[in-house]
């Protein structure tokens, strides 16, 4: 027979619960996340888990929304400190801080992504809206291939892919490319 822990007494027990699956994830990513899981790291038998959290999917979504907002505070933070330069800057604040997380946070930059990176999309755009807008009306499709390129380097970064290339060289070609109208076989 299983023996719990003892490290949960009353309080709200789905924070806990969603506190232990965010470490799970940080861990392991989306596939380290389970309920029973979470019990056990919790000190809770799997049944009483099972009443905040009937399925994996309800606490994989529980746990995507703490990763996502860990996410938008890296962002948020970077867009703050890039205030007042120019939208350049501010655009590469941005990735750097996107490709950042996933680099020092491979499990949960996962977890952010679970199920379909739109939900990221969304989380950037809305936040770099008016310096995508301005993209957009200077080259349709700008937008979306700065972020396509961006999340592609994050992904790379969080599998560990990318180590050894050089992730500002990488930023300032893709920045360069899409602020500075490159063309195919490097001519303007």
């Amino acid at each position: 027979m299983p023996v719990y822990r003892s490290t949960y007494h009353y309080g709200n027990l789905r924070a806990a619960l969603t506190d232990a699956a965010l470490e799970l994830a940080r861990r392991g990513g989306p596939p380290a996340v389970t309920v029973r899981g979470v019990a056990r790291s919790v000190g809770v038998t799997p049944p009483a888990a099972y009443r905040h959290f009937t399925e994996v999917e309800e606490l994989l979504t529980a746990t995507k929304d703490r990763a996502l907002i860990l996410l938008a505070e890296r962002v948020d933070a970077a867009i703050g400190a890039a205030a007042a330069m120019d939208a350049a800057a501010c655009l590469r604040a941005v990735a750097e801080a996107y490709v950042g997380f996933a680099r020092s946070c491979p499990g949960l930059f996962a977890m952010a992504c679970h199920g379909s990176p739109e939900t990221i999309r969304v989380l950037i755009t809305d936040r770099l809206g008016p310096f995508l807008n301005a993209l957009s009306a200077r080259r349709p499709g700008m937008a979306f291939a700065l972020w396509s390129a961006v999340h592609a380097l994050a992904v790379l970064a969080a599998e560990g892919v990318s180590r050894g290339v050089p992730q500002d060289e990488v930023l300032d070609t893709v920045l360069a490319w899409i602020a500075g109208g490159v063309g195919v076989g490097g001519e303007r």
